[in-house]
């Protein structure tokens, strides 16, 4: 596996994207993949978990001084407070992880499946006893909030290793668990599936496969709300340009006739193309930003300052436990704006806290907010 690339076209977390529009995998192709401050941190996020898996660290212990190890980036309290949760998690459900019986970042490649069948889970524990086989997703951001249920992610990605470990006949069951920390569901942040094998092995022959052989040379596009994961969203896809068509059609006829004589299939495909429309703004708000930093005029929108919440300057912490002790801490450190809640806070909070500057942010001509004017050469001066 060490010649395969870091992932696949027809990877686990693409899979509820390329399902759906099997064109996507060779409509993104060369579209490149620009990496966002947030999938960023979700990365070394990761590689902290790794990390403290593998060697019985807590994540607390890499706060700050470990730049080095995550491609330059200092581990903060609030990364290391969310991996912690996943790491407990994990410890306390699987006690007896160190019997050969525990993968941290497992990778696979089983060619038998489909050649582009290959991906890395999370963390696989094998459960020999109670023949049940458990695949672990960390997931870093707070945005999009994801199931279990279902997930065809980690559905895939156990499909990975019950060929991988070479247990489909011994396993009669797998559990699927997300432990997403930072992001708001009504069943908590650590959530679990089961499926049987045999229900995921019918899955993967009458879906999984047959998506992945339809995937692998497909030029026929699907627009919906997995567009938004999609590269060739950015670009020229046919399909979210032919959506807007379809929109229109469906708008004449609620204009002609109401919105009641619109079919139940009707009504489905309306909110499923609002849905792309959505995704097709926010494109065209990234190509907006990007020229009005540039120093070009987009009408209807303009640039201001944005807001920026106070942080402490180097040093605060320790002057915070003289001044304050206990009072200083509920679960963490308290922030400069709980901090003024508590007696005598307000001039501590003076003295050691800072706003960060903001960058700007696009709002619409009618925000009240004073708009900010860009000279075109400062985007190519060095800082």
């Amino acid at each position: 596996m060490t010649n395969l690339p870091a992932h696949s076209p027809l990877g686990a977390s693409g899979a509820s994207r390329w399902m759906k529009c099997p064109a996507s995998p060779s409509l993104s192709k060369g579209w490149g993949n620009t990496e966002s401050e947030f999938a960023r941190q979700g990365t070394i996020a990761h590689a902290l978990a790794a990390l403290c898996l593998e060697n019985g660290d807590d994540a607390w212990q890499h706060i700050g001084s470990n730049a080095s190890l995550f491609e330059g980036y200092d581990v903060d309290a609030d990364m290391a407070e969310a991996v912690q949760a996943y790491l407990t998690a994990v410890r306390e459900q699987h006690e007896d992880r160190n019997q050969g019986n525990f993968w941290v970042e497992r990778r696979f490649h089983c060619p038998s499946i489909h050649p582009l069948f290959f991906g890395t889970a999370d963390a696989v524990y094998l459960d020999e006893a109670d023949n049940t086989l458990h695949i672990w997703d960390y997931k870093h951001g707070a945005g999009i909030v994801v199931d279990a249920p279902w997930n065809v992610q980690l559905m895939y990605y156990a499909v990975g290793a019950l060929t991988d470990l070479n247990v489909w006949v011994q396993t009669e069951k797998v559990t699927i668990h997300i432990a997403q920390p930072r992001g708001f569901h009504y069943a908590g942040p650590i959530r679990e599936w089961s499926i049987s094998v045999e229900d995921l092995e019918e899955w993967m022959t009458d879906e999984l496969v047959p998506a992945m052989n339809k995937a692998e040379g497909s030029r026929d596009p699907i627009a919906g709300e997995h567009c938004w994961s999609c590269e060739a969203a950015n670009g020229n896809c046919p399909a979210i340009a032919g959506s807007f068509d379809e929109l229109e059609n469906i708008m004449a006829i609620i204009e002609d006739k109401g919105v009641e004589e619109l079919t139940n299939e009707q009504v489905g495909r309306y909110m499923e193309l609002f849905a792309v429309a959505k995704i097709a703004a926010a494109n065209a708000g990234k190509t907006a930003y990007t020229r009005m930093k540039a120093g070009h005029e987009v009408p209807g929108q303009k640039l201001v300052k944005g807001r920026a919440n106070r942080v402490f300057k180097s040093g605060a912490e320790e002057a915070m436990k003289k001044e304050f002790g206990d009072r200083a801490y509920e679960k963490k450190m308290l922030s400069p704006a709980k901090l003024e809640k508590v007696l005598g806070g307000k001039p501590f909070v003076a003295e050691w806290s800072v706003k960060p500057p903001a960058d700007l942010t696009m709002v619409p001509e009618s925000d009240r907010r004073q708009a900010v004017q860009v000279d075109p050469a400062s985007v190519f001066t060095k800082q």
